[in-house]
């Protein structure tokens, strides 16, 4: 009896004690769970820390390196360009914060760029230009530096050229008669660098005789190679396959969709392009007739291009309006600038001037030694010497309407601000990575907001303005037209001189920029449109709280990235606010 009475409580205490063991054990296993989850998150944030920074320390500069050319070093860098996707792919990116899901994002894209042109374009097989390195050679020797810097340039450098031309005939298989015509062009006029600049510099400077002989012996193999070029461009390129210079409509959308992480193919580009085109032209004619009711767009658009400053005051036109594009910047608080800048208008090293008809923009590096970060504009400056066709060719390009217009694109508050935020990001990865889809956007959004807040002096000056907009309405049209086979070459030309305004040479400077860039230009009129179309959407999230000045600082801060992950960082800022 006592031992059925036993048995009868051992078996009620187990009732009542395992529920709670069964609970504790469940509790011991979420808690390892969780612990091992948390453990593979933190191993994620550890894996993607290490990858931007492998990512950020990628030596990119391969200038010197003898085999930069050849086809099995660039497959080489495709390969890795793949294995660092694959990396970053193993990688969870739920399992990291908001700031590095977007770097992981950015990341991604930017691999995806390089390798579209490796794996896509293969420009080494169709483009001779690419074996014709030779404007770092007039560059050093023309630049800044010592002799004896200038001497051990050439000769690391030389050697690398003589590899450059001879892959060039092993590799060049694809012949594309604008590319070939292009190359043919280099080729011959090529000679003076060799002829010329480097026999003076070897002449002028002071260096070792055994390193003159070398450069000289070194420059003399160049012309040979060169010459050999040459030959195979004229005689044996044109009669492998016919080629073209297309990125072709696969790779095209690819880009579009997975490097600038835009929501368009080409085919609906294709139809914004020429709807926001058409629009443009409308919004011309109808100011064009408020200017003077009995002139054509054309002919009102000519007479603003010859009204232009005196030639010797070229370089001071430009200053005064950048000085005033910068003034109305900060009268209007239209954006924080913090620091202590400026923007300096120079005359562009000779040396670089046949490289661009206008000039480039150089923006600060650092703090100067008076203490301010000094950007610089270089402007090719108007020359006594020049030829009467190429004097009035010149000043119609240098028109009031296009300094004006241009001023706030490349200073206030265009790439020179830009640039300022971007300098100081505290992410390395965003302070050294960009692109043009959102650096170029900004620019082309400066000249719309000097518009919209009244910097523009008169009607011709927003009519030169809608103009130089539709320049850039016009490269998203060629860009995605002959990348993707709806238009030709010729085509493009015809856009450019019939309906833009162009001269035939310039439209093909213009054309063979983007044959061997795709993607570039349509950066300008996307990114600009999508800035503004964010800023429409900011201003409805903060409502009566909307502030322009606070809207641009926050973008600058964030970075220079596709415009979709500046509006993914955008928002999230927002919603704390």
């Amino acid at each position: 009896m006592i031992y059925i009475e036993l048995k009868i409580n051992l078996f009620n205490l187990l009732k009542k004690t395992l529920p709670m063991i069964k609970n504790s054990f469940l509790c011991i296993i979420f808690f390892l769970i969780s612990q091992i989850s948390c453990t593979i998150q933190d191993l994620d944030k550890e894996k993607f820390q290490m990858f931007v920074k492998n990512f950020n320390d990628i030596e990119n500069n391969n200038s010197l390196n003898p085999e930069r050319m050849s086809e099995s070093f660039l497959l080489n860098q495709l390969k890795e360009t793949k294995d660092r996707l694959s990396n970053l792919r193993e990688i969870n990116i739920d399992d990291l914060d908001f700031n590095d899901q977007i770097d992981y994002k950015f990341i991604q894209s930017i691999l995806i760029g390089n390798e579209i042109r490796n794996e896509f374009h293969m420009p080494w097989k169709k483009d001779p230009r690419r074996y014709m390195n030779f404007r770092q050679i007039s560059n050093k020797i023309n630049g800044p530096g010592t002799c004896i810097e200038k001497s051990q340039f050439l000769l690391d450098y030389l050697p690398v050229v003589i590899n450059d031309l001879s892959y060039g005939k092993e590799q060049l298989s694809e012949y594309v008669p604008r590319f070939n015509e292009l190359g043919l062009f280099m080729a011959s006029n090529s000679n003076e660098i060799f002829d010329i600049e480097i026999p003076n510099f070897t002449n002028k400077c002071s260096i070792e005789n055994s390193d003159k002989l070398k450069i000289i012996s070194l420059t003399k193999q160049v012309k040979e190679r060169l010459k050999e070029f040459e030959m195979f461009l004229k005689n044996d390129l044109p009669i492998m396959q016919e080629s073209s210079f297309s990125l072709g409509k696969t790779a095209y959308n690819k880009m579009l969709k997975e490097q600038f992480l835009l929501d368009y193919n080409d085919e609906t580009l294709w139809d914004y392009g020429w709807k926001q085109f058409n629009n443009t032209i409308k919004e011309m004619d109808n100011l064009a007739k408020k200017i003077d009711p009995g002139k054509t767009t054309k002919q009102i658009l000519i007479d603003i291009k010859n009204e232009y400053p005196e030639p010797d005051n070229m370089i001071d036109a430009h200053q005064y309006w950048v000085d005033k594009s910068g003034e109305h910047i900060k009268d209007k608080n239209l954006i924080p600038i913090p620091w202590k800048e400026r923007v300096n208008v120079v005359p562009r090293e000779e040396y670089l001037r046949k490289t661009s008809y206008y000039g480039n923009f150089s923006r600060s590096k650092g703090i100067d030694e008076e203490g301010f970060f000094t950007s610089e504009w270089k402007i090719n400056p108007f020359e006594d010497q020049w030829d009467q066709k190429t004097k009035d060719e010149y000043l119609v390009e240098h028109d009031w309407g296009v300094i004006i217009v241009t001023a706030p694109h490349e200073t206030y508050a265009g790439h020179h601000i830009q640039g300022l935020y971007q300098m100081h990001n505290p992410r390395e990865l965003r302070r050294n990575n960009g692109l043009s889809l959102f650096s170029e956007g900004w620019g082309l959004y400066n000249e719309q907001l000097m518009l919209e807040t009244g910097f523009y002096p008169n009607d011709k000056i927003k009519l030169r303005q809608l103009q130089l907009r539709l320049w850039r309405n016009a490269r998203v049209i060629y860009d995605v037209g002959m990348h993707t086979g709806k238009m030709t070459y010729e085509e493009a030309i015809n856009l450019m001189t019939e309906k833009v305004g162009f001269l035939r040479w310039a439209a093909q400077l213009e054309i063979d920029s983007s044959s061997s860039r795709p993607g570039y230009f349509i950066g300008y009129f996307i990114g600009m449109t999508e800035i503004l179309t964010m800023r429409e959407e900011y201003k409805k999230i903060k409502g009566d709280k909307y502030d322009i000045s606070d809207f641009h600082e926050k973008l600058l801060k964030i970075g220079n990235m596709p415009p979709s992950l500046m509006k993914e960082s955008l928002f999230n800022l927002s919603h704390g606010i």
